[in-house]
């Protein structure tokens, strides 16, 4: 008996959003892709990044959620370009408010050079979580390429708002917020 299909849903990304980050991968050649949180982007950004010779590696904390995004990558021959790496959420030393953010553990799969990061999860839409997604910046810049782009989804939530305000006080990130796609869009500021 074969999974259900990964299929846009409410949770996903909006098309819009989906389109922006679509572009630019498109705009790298072998693009290095990090997601933070895994689904139908996931498929579709596997698409993408395997007709530009790219790869793709997602983070997620559900063991339930990302054997069935695993098993749709391989049903559309991606597995060997998208990975879904297995990270459950517990402190972290650069979280806000105590969150929980990605295991240190399944931070040391990623790739040493990321060109675009997504971040889209941990989840942060129940009450108290708004800012659960504040570590991925700080922890990865390290890796980012000098051109790299930061998306992070969902900002019209008031917590995605105030880390990306956060990232621009802690980070040499700027961010422009794209409010009809629900994202904000950084990079490294230009001096």
């Amino acid at each position: 008996m074969s999974a259900e299909p990964l299929t846009w849903s409410t949770g996903a990304m909006t098309p819009a959003g989906l389109a922006v980050v679509c572009a630019e991968v498109s705009a790298r050649e072998h693009p290095t892709v990090v997601e933070c949180g895994s689904g139908f982007s996931t498929l579709r950004l596997a698409e993408l990044i395997h007709e530009r010779a790219g790869r793709l590696v997602s983070l997620e904390h559900d063991a339930a959620w990302a054997a069935r995004v695993r098993d749709a990558l391989a049903a559309a021959g991606f597995a060997e370009t998208a990975r879904v790496v297995l990270a459950p959420l517990e402190p972290h030393p650069l979280a806000r408010d105590g969150l929980p953010w990605y295991a240190q553990h399944a931070l040391r799969s990623l790739p040493q050079h990321i060109d675009v990061l997504l971040v889209d999860g941990p989840p942060a839409f129940d009450p108290g979580t708004g800012l659960s997604r504040y570590p991925a910046l700080p922890v990865l810049a390290d890796r980012l390429a000098p051109d790299a782009v930061v998306l992070l989804d969902d900002i019209d939530r008031h917590g995605e708002r105030e880390i990306a305000q956060a990232w621009e006080r802690d980070t040499e990130f700027g961010f422009e917020l794209l409010a009809a796609e629900r994202l904000a869009r950084g990079g490294r500021a230009r001096l």
